[in-house]
C-alpha cells in the first residue's frame, strides 16, 4: 500500500495528536504497571522522550512508537504470547543442539533455522488464536495485570515486614 504525501502527513498528524493526548508520565505509568522489568521500563521511558523535527514541527516519535506497540500488543495478545513462548523454546532447542560435544558447532546453522521455525510457528498459532477468540485478549491482559499487581503487593508487604523486623 503506497501512501501519498498528503496521506502520510495526515497519519503523522493524527499519531502526533494521539501522542499529545497522553502525557509521558501516564505512558510511563502504563509501562511500569504492565509488569515489565524495571530495566525495560527505564529504556522505554528513554524512548518516550525522543522527538524529531519534521519540517517546521516537532514530533514525539518515541511516544508514537510506544503507543503503536501498545496498540499492537493489545490487539494481538495471543500472537505476542505465542511468539514469546516459542522464541524461548526455539532458543532452548538451538542451545541444546549447539552444546553437543564435537558436532554441536557443525549443527549450529540447523539449530538456528530450527529455532526461527519454532518461533514462526508459535507466532502463527498465536495469530490464529487471536482471530478465533476476539475479546479474549483484553480479558487475559486484565487478568495478567491483576495477577502481577497481586504479586507486587505481596512482595511489598513481605519486604516491608522483613526490613522493619
Amino acid at each position: 500500500m503506497t501512501l501519498s504525501k498528503a496521506q502520510a502527513n495526515l497519519n503523522l498528524a493524527l499519531w502526533q495528536a494521539e501522542a499529545d493526548s497522553m502525557s509521558s508520565s501516564d505512558l510511563y505509568a502504563w509501562v511500569v504497571d504492565s509488569g515489565l522489568p524495571h530495566e525495560v521500563a527505564i529504556r522505554l521511558h528513554e524512548l518516550i522522550s525522543v522527538t524529531k523535527n519534521v519540517g517546521n514541527k516537532v514530533f514525539a516519535i518515541g511516544k508514537i512508537v510506544i503507543i503503536k506497540i501498545i496498540d499492537f500488543v493489545k490487539a494481538h495478545p495471543f500472537l505476542i504470547i505465542g511468539a514469546g513462548i516459542s522464541a524461548a523454546v526455539g532458543t532452548a532447542v538451538a542451545t541444546l543442539i549447539t552444546s553437543v560435544p564435537f558436532i554441536g558447532q557443525l549443527l549450529a546453522p540447523v539449530a538456528i533455522a530450527l529455532g526461527i521455525t519454532i518461533t514462526a510457528v508459535g507466532a502463527v498459532v498465536g495469530h490464529r488464536l487471536d482471530k478465533s477468540f476476539k475479546g479474549a485478549g483484553e480479558d487475559i491482559f486484565e487478568i495478567a495485570k491483576e495477577f502481577f499487581k497481586l504479586v507486587t503487593d505481596v512482595f511489598k508487604e513481605i519486604f516491608c515486614n522483613v526490613l522493619t523486623a
